[in-house]
């Protein structure tokens, strides 16, 4: 029987084990723990190397650090390689380039984006660039200052947006892939206090499709030579709800008819059909626990598989021939789960 494995990261504390490798069964979507270690304080998000074989994980931390490891699926084992300075306050998502050779972070108190080469273990060297963000929004208490969430790989290129959950904006940098050096090339402005957060590309390569957090919108872009052109918005809540809720993930089916969004406090994922580029709402279903902050889609699967931060669970729901997760397959409890990846 066929498995996949994924990765799952936290809020823990340094002496719980907040990174949790985890076997889901293909047939069933049953997950079972395999491997865990402790040693870091808030390992929230990871990024997977492309050599199936190491990872990297941010320590959302004052001062944080962004953290290298090993793993071994089938022996069960988890090893730290090393760990370097994250070049600013509460690193909250981190990526590794195509090739494996660099690890692109951001600080989101710091409002940094940060450049750290890795070698060919995976291990990680020291920073090569740094650039700060400048600015504020709408909301006061939420953009006071710029918070950079997110920083997003557009697929074959050498272009990476920074979703900016402070400044209403979206940055496009340009990576030297022989220095390690950001070039900003391009800035989209959001709606007055959207909060940008994360960013997902549709497979064409023509569309792009960001979650705006506060506003709980999620904003279509078509990807074009001198940056991005938002050509629709659609609210990612039912329409008459009244509620509380910030919006958290993104994410595109692989055969890109689909787009997925998790709303935290609707505790729900939204569904949109995807046509010409454009979203259609199919419905919400219910997310499975509290909190729903990140989500991964498994590839060739009915799956997806939900991290809920507030009820400590993470889900596995199949997701039917509409599009919608239906019947939970799976629910396992762990500590604070917020991010969930698959291992390539």
């Amino acid at each position: 029987m066929s498995s996949t494995y994924i990765l799952s990261g936290s809020y823990a504390t340094a002496e719980q084990a907040g990174i949790t490798l985890w076997e889901l069964e293909s047939a069933t979507g049953k997950l079972t723990k395999k491997a865990e270690v402790a040693g870091v304080e808030r390992p929230s998000f990871l990024a997977v190397h492309p050599n199936g074989t190491s990872f990297v994980a941010v320590s959302e931390t004052g001062d944080g650090e962004v953290v290298a490891y090993w793993l071994n699926p089938q022996k069960r084992l988890i090893q730290e390689l090393n760990r370097q300075n994250a070049g600013g306050d509460h690193p909250a998502h981190i990526t590794i380039d195509e090739d494996g050779q660099w690890a692109v972070s951001v600080t989101y108190s710091g409002a940094h984006v940060t450049v750290h080469p890795l070698s060919a273990d995976g291990s990680i060297r020291e920073m090569t660039d740094s650039k700060r963000h400048k600015g504020s929004g709408a909301n006061a208490d939420r953009q006071d200052a710029a918070h950079p969430h997110s920083a997003f790989q557009l697929p074959g290129t050498n272009r990476f947006f920074v979703s900016d959950l402070g400044m209403d904006a979206i940055v496009r940098y340009r990576l030297d892939l022989h220095s390690g050096t950001l070039e900003q090339e391009a800035v989209t402005k959001t709606a007055p206090g959207a909060g940008p957060r994360h960013l997902a590309f549709h497979p064409s390569g023509d569309f792009a499709y960001g979650v705006n957090e506060l506003d709980s919108t999620v904003s279509v872009y078509a990807l074009e030579s001198k940056g991005l052109k938002e050509v629709q918005n659609i609210s990612a809540l039912p329409e008459h709800f009244t509620g509380t809720n910030t919006s958290a993930e993104i994410a595109v089916s692989g055969d890109g008819r689909f787009v997925y969004v998790s709303n935290r406090g609707h505790d729900s994922i939204a569904v949109f059909r995807v046509a010409e580029g454009l979203l259609e709402s199919v419905g919400h279903a219910d997310a499975g626990g509290a909190g729903p902050r990140h989500f991964t889609l498994v590839p060739n699967s009915p799956w997806i598989v939900i991290a809920h931060e507030e009820s400590g669970t993470i889900a596995v729901k199949k997701i039917g021939e509409d599009g919608l997760p239906g019947e939970t397959a799976d629910s396992v409890d762990t500590v604070t789960p917020v991010c969930v990846r698959l291992l390539k």
